[in-house]
């Protein structure tokens, strides 16, 4: 569980489905089986979710085993690798600015 107490959480209030199964790396229609067959709703049972409800669902992250592929498909790219977040691009989209200044300014 020290590996779910270190993903990140966007740093906002509310969150919509596809964001919260993001974070917690299960698709929509797997989340849906998780809550339907373990007879639990997270959320107001639609398509809102607070900061809480991701923590809950970070804990309960191992009982998704049965439901949840490694990755879900749309978290990877179409080499089959995981998919690179905002965060990855804007620093390697950083770097490379930073390369070419440099060899502009040679």
């Amino acid at each position: 569980m020290t590996k779910n107490a270190n993903q990140p959480i966007p740093a906002k209030r509310y969150f919509t489905l596809d964001e919260v199964c993001q974070v917690v790396q299960i698709s929509p229609e797997q989340f849906a089986r998780w809550q339907y067959e373990n007879a639990v709703v997270i959320g107001y049972g639609g398509d809102r979710y607070t900061r809480s409800d991701i923590v809950k669902l970070l804990k309960l992250k191992e009982t998704f085993a049965p439901y949840a592929e490694e990755l879900p498909q749309e978290v990877l790219d179409a080499n089959g690798l995981p998919a690179a977040d905002n965060d990855e691009i804007r620093a390697s989209l950083n770097n490379t600015l930073a390369d070419l200044e440099k060899v502009l300014a040679s």
